[in-house]
């Protein structure tokens, strides 16, 4: 731990920083006037960390009050019995709140939560019910009060209302055969399903990867992109957020874009998928977002007619843009002699050659590979490790049509995943260690590139070099494993070491990464 610096508890978000006196000792200079240091503290100061405004519909809802200590570097002694009171007198007639925690003592509506030991949970978790004939929109305001030994005290407040603003998104309709270069329009609903009109700024958030390019005209808005180094055109955000008064949805009320966003389909584009979101923002929070702010007018929510269906169940949305583009994946193989007889190292690219990139949705993959070894021959290690920088592209045992499991050594039949997708002109590798038997006769093993289980269509124009096909020679003595990229021929009896796609020799393999794509939630 730095010496200079101690917290007490513990806060997310929240870092204090001091420069002890002895961090500038030996610094002279002749024009400035040296002043006398602020005094340190002698007590550690108390904050307090909870919701400023607490919406109560007619169920009950829970609400946390954190609190820390910290001494900007002056080494006080650690603060002792926390007393924490939670004065609920401001919500007669609004709301009640009940506390269950063993720390904590009720004296009518006021609870004093104590820690005797300074190990305790600096946290107090309680739960508010709205009164019976409170109308919606009544508030009233808890108060909280910290203290301790060798701690100053703190306090805050919540203001405390009654109803619940509950905002749902419309659908966004698909967009298929889609023209590179061409615009399309997003447009979005919202409709408030609470019992409250919304009270606090509305946030609304795209989330787009695939290559759409979104206009950047509207000024309460920020644009972003993604921080992928492979294709960083791939990914695009846009974060608007309305102020309340004229854009406050009222309850039942729908409303739409006063505009609709505006997007061209980039020329790598084959589907996108776009993710949007609602979210009503706390009090001070910064909505954070893109890092270009929008020029132009400032984008709005007007009145739509209307309820009824089109929407979906909650804050979240998705829509995809189909383009008129294809995606040319082949597969590519080379082997290579290990350290023992009869052991190899099998490389297989699942190359793009474009010209658009394919990208997964979620979890699921675009781009997998069908690995079947030669007879004679079983995997027993894979390269993949469980990390996002990994070079190496998952491979699992092949279980059914439909059906893989985890890898396991001693199988044949492996199928391999490009997890993020492959962008155009770069590739996935995937790595297997095999061993052959005795009777191994060097019979030749297949890898097929296909497209995965996200099921967006590649329209792949060559399906000739989809198929690649490999063997393991077998040589009469064990030879040195050779440097990643060279397939040398074995030496003595032994025959050469090939691996064929579409009857020509490769006599080499480029490792290519291709790094996870980011989402920015």
């Amino acid at each position: 731990m730095n010496p200079h610096r101690t917290v007490f508890g513990a806060m997310a978000g929240v870092v204090v920083l001091a420069l002890a006196p002895s961090a500038i000792a030996g610094v002279e200079d002749a024009s400035v006037t040296p002043s006398t240091p602020s005094p340190l503290p002698t007590r550690a100061y108390a904050t307090i960390s909870a919701e400023e405004q607490i919406n109560v519909g007619s169920g009950a809802r829970s609400a946390t009050v954190d609190w820390m200590f910290w001494d900007g570097g002056a080494q006080v002694p650690v603060p002792e019995n926390d007393s924490l009171v939670i004065d609920t007198r401001g919500l007669a007639g609004i709301a009640s709140v009940t506390v269950d925690d063993p720390r904590c003592e009720a004296d009518a509506r006021v609870f004093t939560c104590v820690n005797r030991d300074a190990s305790q949970s600096r946290s107090v978790e309680f739960t508010l019910r709205a009164d019976p004939g409170a109308a919606p929109g009544v508030s009233g305001t808890i108060g909280y009060t910290l203290t301790a030994d060798h701690a100053t005290a703190a306090t805050a407040k919540a203001k405390v209302v009654v109803g619940t603003p509950n905002l749902v998104v419309g659908r966004v309709p698909d967009v298929t055969h889609a023209r590179i270069g061409s615009r399309i329009d997003v447009p979005l609903r919202l409709r408030n399903t609470g019992d409250l009109a919304t009270d606090r700024r509305i946030m609304l958030r795209w989330e787009s990867v695939g290559g759409l390019v979104f206009d950047r005209k509207f000024s309460n808005c920020a644009y972003g992109e993604g921080d992928d180094p492979i294709e960083p055109g791939s990914q695009a955000s846009v974060t608007c957020v309305f102020p309340v008064s004229s854009d406050s949805v009222p309850a039942g009320g729908t409303v739409e874009l006063s505009s609709p966003l505006a997007a061209t389909v980039g020329k790598r584009v084959l589907t996108t998928v776009t993710d949007y979101s609602v979210r009503l923002l706390e009090p001070r929070e910064q909505p954070g977002g893109g890092s270009h702010q929008g020029t132009g007018p400032a984008l709005t929510l007007v009145r739509a007619p209307g309820g009824g269906g089109g929407f979906e169940k909650g804050t979240e949305g998705r829509f995809t843009v189909a383009a008129d583009n294809s995606a040319d994946l082949a597969a590519d193989a080379t082997t290579r002699p290990g350290r023992r007889a009869g052991e190899w190292t099998l490389g297989i690219k699942a190359v793009n050659h474009g010209p658009a990139s394919a990208y997964g949705i979620d979890d699921k993959a675009v781009v997998e590979v069908d690995v079947v070894l030669p007879k004679g021959v079983v995997a027993t290690s894979t390269a993949h490790q469980e990390e996002e920088e990994s070079p190496y592209g998952p491979c699992r045992r092949r279980g059914s049509s439909t059906k893989t499991a985890p890898f396991e050594v001693g199988h044949r039949h492996y199928v391999c995943t490009a997890p993020f997708g492959i962008a155009a002109g770069k590739s996935q590798l995937f790595e297997l260690r095999v061993k052959s038997a005795k009777g191994h006769d060097g019979a030749k093993g297949t890898a097929t590139v296909r497209p995965g289980p996200a099921g967006i269509p590649l329209h792949d124009p060559d399906t000739s070099n989809d198929r690649v096909t490999f063997a393991f020679g077998t040589p009469a003595a064990p030879t040195a494993a050779a440097p990643s990229g060279d397939t040398p021929a074995a030496t003595g009896a032994g025959r050469t070491l090939i691996a064929t796609a579409a009857g020509a020799a490769l006599l080499g393999a480029v490792v290519l990464v291709v790094r996870r794509r980011k989402r920015t939630h």
